[in-house]
């Protein structure tokens, strides 16, 4: 990893317990997918299961049931109305590019979609009320309904440009004999968040900090410059904030617990862990250069 980088990068833990807060989860559908508008609220929110197992029977495995594991990162149930359970919400996060997203997102989803169907299922066989064939033959009524599900994928790796696939289409080789009919061949959207997708200020927890800078931990000069014009702002943040952009920019001096009520300078923080970086690559230089110099010292005094 080139060691001018200003950090090495967030770690994946403390980005899914961020994630897993209510009040950050909700602003992250609000400001990403919604432009700001407070649609979800941390009340309406409810932790659900990240596990999902589903039997899936009729497989190229033959007529074997075959047991599906997925594992969400963070999976959240929202009621939009009071005691009306009405969508679910999951985060996935992304350090590193992945050129399989779409697929694993529509995937991810139809997991959920299959969970649904099996429960209601259940419902229906233990209350015995599925009377006509179709009803058995899908284990459904013709008024159930699924609940939606949206999936976030937040990018939160250091270079900040997704060059990877954004849809099922994107991942095909599409023979051009077909592409006059290719909208037959169903496609998958991948919902990608990051700061090129965002506009920071539709945010209003520490995430929009954290899109405000994140594109510039490759760019000492412009965090710097950065830091400079808003320092009002990062040398006086409340707890919570300070906390938030902590992980996602990695910063060890302020991962020590915070008393409530207390400030944080980001400012000074951002400044010194800069300014760590520097001396570790010039450490790292210095060691190199040793070694060099040793290992041609060596082959002169043996040649």
């Amino acid at each position: 990893m080139n060691r001018e980088n200003v950090s090495l990068g967030a770690k994946d833990h403390d980005i899914y317990q961020v994630l897993s807060d209510e009040e950050v989860f909700a602003d992250l559908f609000n400001g990403a997918l919604f432009g700001g508008s407070q649609l979800i609220r941390p009340e309406m929110l409810a932790q659900m299961n990240e596990k999902k197992y589903v039997n899936i029977t009729g497989t190229v495995q033959g007529q074997k049931k075959v047991i599906l594991k997925r594992l969400r990162d963070v999976q959240k149930s929202a009621e939009l109305r009071e005691g009306c359970l009405a969508v679910i919400l999951a985060a996935e996060g992304q350090r590193e590019i992945h050129f399989a997203m779409p697929v694993r997102s529509m995937l991810y989803d139809a997991v959920d979609y299959t969970s649904q169907v099996e429960q209601i299922t259940k419902a229906h066989m233990k209350q015995k009320d599925l009377k006509k064939r179709p009803e058995y033959l899908s284990g459904l009524k013709k008024e159930d309904r699924l609940l939606p599900v949206i999936t976030i994928v937040f990018y939160y790796g250091e270079d900040q440009e997704w060059d990877g696939p954004l849809s099922l289409h994107d991942m095909l080789e599409i023979p051009e004999e077909l592409l006059p009919w290719k909208d037959y061949i169903q496609d998958y959207k991948v919902n990608l968040v990051y700061s090129g997708t965002v506009n920071s200020r539709n945010f209003r927890t520490g995430l929009r900090d954290v899109f405000e800078l994140l594109p510039l931990m490759k760019d000492k000069e412009g965090m710097k410059a950065a830091l400079a014009k808003n320092r009002g702002h990062y040398s006086c943040m409340d707890k919570k904030s300070g906390w938030i952009l902590s992980k996602f920019l990695n910063i060890p001096e302020l991962k020590k617990e915070v008393r409530e009520g207390e400030v944080i300078d980001m400012c000074t923080a951002i400044e010194e862990m800069i300014q760590d970086s520097r001396e570790e690559g010039i450490a790292y230089g210095v060691e190199q250069g040793e070694q060099i110099d040793q290992d041609f010292t060596g082959r002169v005094q043996t040649g």
